[in-house]
């Protein structure tokens, strides 16, 4: 029983000082870019699912890098700031913290520029783009604003290598609408693949905390009905 007792301790102490960094659901539709790719296939213009923009496709295995699975999406900047790239929006309030993570690509070496691939967090009061607020991960971008992951693809990214990048923050006041966009920002010419793509709500340290406990406690149950 006191071991039982100490593990319940330790299970509510851990959810309560982990990171917060776990994604209960990803909302995002078509994250992994699989429903419009087709294995050895040519590349499908934008992505189902998401609001794309600019040179935006989907590609397939095994003619183009995928992270996973056999779909990516494909951003390919001309040069002079053309930013092809895709998004998707839903509902959100203010305090609550959103999670943005994914992965990147680029099959050749970038120029040290402004030449480069993320993803971003942008709040919006259904009108207009709001001020990022609390960052917990990645950085605050007032000019356009929004939170952007970090690391970026760029010209210190290994190429033909699929990179992490990750952004978090907390709505600021007034948000009501919550948009996830993978870019790639080209003052120079350049390629960005990006796959496997998650966002969602962070659960609150005090959720994951009860939800540690109710399973203590049913391991409990289950070791109490065992003896009988």
């Amino acid at each position: 029983m006191k071991l039982v007792k100490l593990f319940a301790l330790t299970a509510i102490i851990g959810a309560l000082t982990a990171d917060n960094r776990a994604v209960a659901v990803n909302v995002l539709a078509n994250p992994g870019f699989e429903t419009d790719a087709v294995l050895n296939a040519a590349p499908v213009g934008g992505a189902t699912g998401w609001t794309t923009f600019g040179n935006s496709s989907t590609t397939s295995a095994s003619g183009f890098p995928v992270h996973s699975g056999i779909g990516s999406l494909r951003l390919v900047g001309g040069g002079n700031f053309s930013v092809p790239g895709g998004f998707q929006s839903f509902p959100a309030n203010p305090g609550e913290t959103w999670d943005l993570q994914g992965y990147m690509l680029t099959p050749n070496a970038l120029p040290a520029n402004a030449t480069f691939g993320l993803l971003k967090i942008v709040w919006s009061n259904g009108t207009s783009d709001l001020p990022p607020g609390i960052v917990n991960i990645g950085q605050a971008n007032f000019a356009n604003p929004g939170i952007e992951s970090l690391p970026f693809l760029n010209s210190a990214s290994t190429p033909n290598t699929w990179q992490f990048t990750e952004a978090q923050g907390v709505a600021p006041p007034g948000t009501v609408k919550v948009s996830f966009f993978a870019l790639f920002v080209d003052q120079s010419p350049g390629t960005g693949y990006f796959d496997d793509i998650a966002a969602g709500q962070v659960p609150e340290p005090t959720t994951m905390a009860l939800l540690g406990f109710g399973a203590v406690c049913c391991a409990s149950l289950w070791r109490r009905n065992r003896r009988r």
